[in-house]
């Protein structure tokens, strides 16, 4: 069939087809379109591979008939890419303004606004966005979003054979004048055979040439009399800073570690500074180290930059009369370098601080201009107070209402948490109980069974049914721990698993038991806690429950 020409009567279709499905040959990827050959035909029919195989290339490049008009040009398979997909993400840009008149202003009659005008290939759109200035209290950023523009009346939008340098558009009213692009636009216009004008200057904005005229008019007539007419006496008496001293001491502090020294009052904790000290202007900066729960608020700076007086002279008793008395002025006299060093104390507004230790910028400083050698620090943690035991309230005497671990938790926290269980003895002595057979003392008789719990050290306490009763057994006392006798009830001693064995007389709440019995699971368990258990309760259970082991009743106490 496909051997027969493509003639009418000579081609057949399949009346059965249904599916008439166009394969796509457009794909995005990573925002980027891309061109994908199709590989199943109309109606996702089996379309038959075009593309030529690695021989076949190899002999067709190989080739070279010899023909009256030389060699033939072979010119290769051009693939079909559509505008979509070769303009993607190629943009025009081009530099410009508008004007915007002002009105009923003396200082201004209009305004200069600079803005960047995109071209998008792709699709003829087009977006302007206004270059934002800080503190012009104007709306800018983009003035108008992308998308096509009409030109004229009959709604043309812009081509990119409209844009040109020197040229001006109009846009919703707004005439912008494109004045400059990129070296991508310039290089694309010239490939289209576009001849580009020559690029203009942005003109200024007239009211902000005059801000900055009347900013150096001021800077140039600023004088030293000037500074005392505006400033308070105490700062116009200090000299003027150098425009040399700015340039070398810029920038450059001098870094000291110090403490408040309060011997006087009861701290604990050691409070930890640091001084900056400002070589441009011999101003002084405090700021805090704090410390995780140190009692403090988080407050990074503790003295604002500014001059510090000294207080070994003169004592700051009025601001009023300093500011008023110029006589007062003269004997105030202020920090300097010479007044800091590692071991000396310095008064800083009523609070003495200990200069322990700097930086090595301070100390490479104090060595080159004032010869000192020794920078050794001193050990802060020395003079640090040895702070006094916590001495926790009494725990107060156990009213027998709960247990006794209760009352503790009740001193230790306002809200109290049920007290700790031994997680690894749960788990390890789970269901694991030792049965004691026992009787009442005074009465041989009636039979009891205690039962101690391994994981949580309870005992319970069941009686036996005597014979000819037909009675089922009852419980005697419920599940609890067991405090001694002659333990004391604020801090009790429990019974434990030593303190049961043949023979033994126990007291639970005042009721007096003999042990007669044990099961034979208890042997077992002491067998392998041997370390546990002392020797003659070891002894009592194997004569008790093996009697006919001799070895067993002479076995030695292991050694600790």
């Amino acid at each position: 069939m496909n051997e027969l020409p493509l003639l009418p009567g000579n081609r057949f279709s399949d009346v059965t087809r249904t599916n008439f499905i166009v394969p796509r040959t457009l794909s995005f990827k990573n925002g980027h379109r891309i061109v994908r050959l199709p590989r199943l035909g109309i109606g996702q029919t089996h379309k038959p591979n075009v593309e030529l195989t690695e021989d076949e290339r190899e002999i067709l490049n190989n080739f070279q008939p010899e023909l009256i008009y030389g060699k033939v040009k072979v010119q290769g398979y051009r693939k079909f890419v559509p505008a979509s997909v070769h303009y993607d993400k190629k943009v025009l840009r081009f530099y410009g303004y508008f004007k915007q008149t002002i009105y009923g202003s003396p200082l201004e009659s209009h305004r200069i606004r600079r803005v960047t005008v995109y071209y998008y290939l792709e699709d003829d759109t087009i977006a302007i966005y206004e270059i934002p200035y800080k503190n012009s209290a104007l709306v800018q950023g983009m003035r108008v979003r992308r998308h096509r523009i009409s030109k004229n009346d009959q709604n043309e939008p812009y081509n990119w054979r409209d844009l040109n340098l020197g040229q001006n558009l109009a846009i919703y009213g707004t005439v912008y004048r494109l004045c400059a692009c990129d070296q991508f636009t310039r290089e694309w216009l010239e490939s289209e055979g576009i001849e580009l004008q020559c690029p203009e200057l942005i003109p200024s904005d007239p009211y902000t040439l005059k801000l900055m005229e009347k900013n150096e008019s001021e800077k140039q007539h600023t004088h030293h009399s000037d500074l005392k007419e505006i400033l308070p006496d105490r700062l116009a008496k200090q000299p003027i800073i150098s425009n040399r001293k700015i340039l070398s001491m810029d920038g450059k502090v001098l870094r000291f570690y110090a403490i408040i020294d309060d011997h006087d009052q009861k701290r604990d904790i050691l409070r930890k500074f640091v001084i900056h000290l400002y070589l441009v202007d011999n101003t002084i900066e405090i700021r805090e180290v704090h410390r995780d729960n140190d009692g403090y608020d988080p407050i990074g700076v503790y003295l604002h930059r500014q001059i510090v007086p000294k207080d070994s002279t003169y004592n700051i008793k009025s601001f009023v009369n300093l500011f008023v008395n110029k006589h007062e002025q003269e004997k105030i006299c202020y920090f300097t370098l010479e007044d800091f060093a590692i071991g000396r104390h310095v008064t800083i507004f009523n609070r003495i601080f200990f200069l322990y230790d700097c930086d090595i910028f301070t100390k490479s400083f104090y060595h080159q201009h004032f010869g000192q050698i020794d920078f050794t620090p001193i050990d802060i943690d020395t003079q640090k107070k040895q702070k006094p035991p916590v001495q926790l309230p009494p725990v107060p005497p156990h009213i027998m209402f709960g247990k006794p671990e209760d009352t503790i938790q009740n001193v230790k926290s306002l809200l109290p948490k049920p007290a700790k269980k031994d997680r690894i003895k749960l788990l390890e002595n789970e269901n694991r109980v030792l049965r004691y057979e026992a009787v009442m003392d005074g009465d041989c008789q009636r039979k009891f069974l205690i039962v101690y719990r391994l994981a949580d050290d309870l005992i319970s306490v069941y009686e036996k049914p005597l014979d000819g009763y037909g009675c089922l057994t009852r419980k005697f006392l419920e599940r609890i721990r067991i405090p001694k006798p002659d333990s004391h009830p604020d801090a009790p001693m429990y019974y434990g698993p030593n303190d049961f064995y043949i023979g033994a007389h126990v007291e639970l709440f005042k009721h007096p038991f003999i042990i007669t019995d044990a099961d034979r699971c208890v042997l077992k368990f002491i067998e392998e806690n041997r370390l546990q258990f002392s020797q003659h309760v070891i002894d009592s259970l194997r004569q008790k429950l093996c009697p006919d082991n001799e070895n067993h009743n002479q076995m030695e106490a292991p050694q600790l």
